[in-house]
């Protein structure tokens, strides 16, 4: 069984912020922006020192295009930049629709990885 707590949780869910972020080729101002915050917030969430609330979750959610699980898994600390770049330069190269699909191949494979 695996005991965490309430600071380490806060950080996990924090790195998969910022791994997202950067995935996603965003800067913690364009974030902030398309979820409603101020910049700071994010700041504090990516370092740990704050956590969010159910909405700010759903729209992180909504941007990411992630399930909510998928900011708990310490999966995502096993990407490296390079695979950070690369994903995201795919992601830039299709139409949305594509993008959908490659979304949904992505989650597969960051669930298989470790």
């Amino acid at each position: 069984m695996c005991m965490i707590d309430s600071n380490e949780l806060k950080k996990l869910f924090g790195n998969a912020v910022k791994k997202l972020r950067e995935l996603n080729k965003l800067t913690q101002e364009e974030l902030a922006e398309r979820v409603g915050v101020q910049t700071q917030t994010i700041t504090r969430i990516e370092t740990g020192r704050n956590f969010v609330s159910s909405e700010l979750l759903i729209a992180l959610c909504n941007v990411f295009e992630v399930e909510p699980n998928i900011f708990f898994s310490r999966r995502l600390e096993n990407f490296s930049q390079n695979d950070i770049d690369y994903i995201s330069k795919i992601k830039r190269m299709l139409p949305s629709f594509e993008n959908a699909k490659l979304q949904e191949i992505y989650n597969i494979l960051l669930a298989m990885k470790k």
